[in-house]
C-alpha cells in the first residue's frame, strides 16, 4: 500500500498549465511522479470550479462534527402496534399447533370407533399359571 499524497493548489495550478502545453500527458505525469487521472481531474475542477476548487480537500472539512445518522425512534404507539403485531404472531402458531393436535386426537377416536370399538392399545395375552396348580 502507498501512502496518500496531497499536492498543494499551486503544484496542481502548474501541472494543469503544463498539460496544456506538453506533447503527452503520460510523459508529463510521469515528470511529475502522479498518476494520469490527477492531471485530468485537476483539470476538470479548475474549469468547473476556479482556482479555489483546486484548493478543496476532499471529506469533511478539519474541526466539523460528525452528524450521526439516528433512526427515527418509533412513537408510543407505533411500539404498541409492533408489540401487538408480535402477540398476534405467537397467538397464531399457538393455535395451529392446537388445530393439529385436536385433529390428531379426533382422528384417533374416529379410528377406535370405526374399528368395533378395541381400545387404541392392544388387549395383553393372559400369562400361564402354571405354578400355581391347585
Amino acid at each position: 500500500m502507498s501512502k496518500q499524497r496531497r499536492y498543494s493548489a499551486e503544484f496542481k495550478l502548474d501541472a494543469v498549465s503544463r498539460m496544456e502545453h506538453c506533447e503527452t500527458i503520460t510523459g508529463l505525469a510521469k515528470e511529475l511522479g502522479i498518476r494520469r487521472k490527477f492531471l485530468y481531474q485537476w483539470r476538470d475542477q479548475l474549469r468547473a470550479g476556479g482556482k479555489a476548487a483546486l484548493e478543496r480537500r476532499r471529506g469533511r472539512p478539519p474541526g466539523s462534527q460528525s452528524k450521526a445518522v439516528s433512526q427515527p425512534t418509533p412513537s408510543a404507539a407505533e411500539s404498541r402496534i409492533a408489540e401487538l403485531e408480535r402477540l398476534l404472531g405467537r397467538k397464531q402458531l399457538e393455535l395451529d399447533f392446537f388445530k393439529r393436535a385436536f385433529e390428531q386426537v379426533r382422528g384417533a377416536a374416529a379410528n377406535r370407533i370405526s374399528d368395533g370399538g378395541k381400545g387404541s392399545i392392544a388387549a395383553s395375552k393372559p400369562h400361564s399359571r402354571s405354578k400355581e396348580k391347585d
